[in-house]
């Protein structure tokens, strides 16, 4: 269920009855509170559990992945900040320099921001604010090796052709790799293999194209998906919610 939603902002109270979520990531900033419970956390090949007194932090393109220790129903906040908030917000930019931070007071108020009507987007800029502090800036990267240029390559080739993505075979050419080399690469700088991390884009280009109010049949196909139930399955997979369930709640 969508508590909040502007350009900048999206907070979301989420459950689903798979008690977690597959690999995958978000184009956003994520700041997540289990609202019951243990969950453990996988982010960038780690794992760890944070409990209800713990904000969990992802900075865009980080693979993440959580599901519920504890029995029982599971739910949990999350929202949602688009890159350019920092700047928007804080006139700075920003990367999270910890996955988590423990502060039960956060994890409270940001629950009660999620009730507080009128004044969610003051609440989620505050908390913000407070975030900036506890958990610090990302140093800066070193300059990216040859490796590196080279996924970002096939990254931007999948992203330009995301409707019929060119095959695994065509992508190594390209780069005058094998197959088996590119899959190992990627796997190791983006946490996914390449078709996974493609899911992924596609299916941020479904949310963008939900929030436009376009039709779910068509968002399917503009996003490479076979038909409409291998679309309406991944995303609900791993959105916890179903296709005409986010779009009627961002239109």
């Amino acid at each position: 269920m969508i508590v909040f939603r502007n350009d900048l902002l999206e907070l979301a109270l989420l459950s689903t009855p798979a008690r977690g979520f597959p690999k995958h990531s978000h184009d956003e900033y994520v700041i997540s509170a289990s609202l019951n419970g243990l969950e453990s956390v996988w982010l960038d090949g780690k794992t760890f559990e944070v409990d209800t007194a713990t904000l969990t932090t992802y900075n865009p393109g980080e693979v993440q992945a959580s599901r519920a220790v504890s029995d029982g129903a599971w739910r949990c906040l999350s929202l949602y900040v688009r890159p350019e908030a920092f700047e928007h917000y804080f006139q700075a930019p920003f990367e999270f320099g910890r996955p988590c931070v423990r502060e039960a007071a956060l994890v409270r108020e940001l629950a009660a921001v999620a009730r507080s009507g009128s004044l969610v987007e003051e609440g989620c800029v505050a908390l913000l604010d407070r975030l900036r502090a506890l958990v610090g800036s990302r140093p800066s990267a070193q300059a990216p090796s040859l490796d590196v240029v080279r996924i970002r390559r096939v990254q931007q080739r999948l992203l330009d052709e995301l409707a019929e993505a060119p095959s695994l075979e065509a992508l190594a050419a390209a780069e005058a790799i094998s197959p088996a080399h590119l899959v190992r690469s990627f796997h190791r700088q983006v946490g996914l293999p390449p078709h996974a991390w493609l899911i992924q884009q596609r299916l941020s280009l479904a949310r963008r194209l939900l929030r436009t109010g376009t039709p779910i049949s068509e968002v399917a196909l503009a996003a490479g998906f076979a038909d409409q139930a291998h679309f309406s399955k991944a995303f609900a997979r791993f959105s916890g919610m179903t296709p005409g369930q986010f779009r009627l709640a961002n239109v």
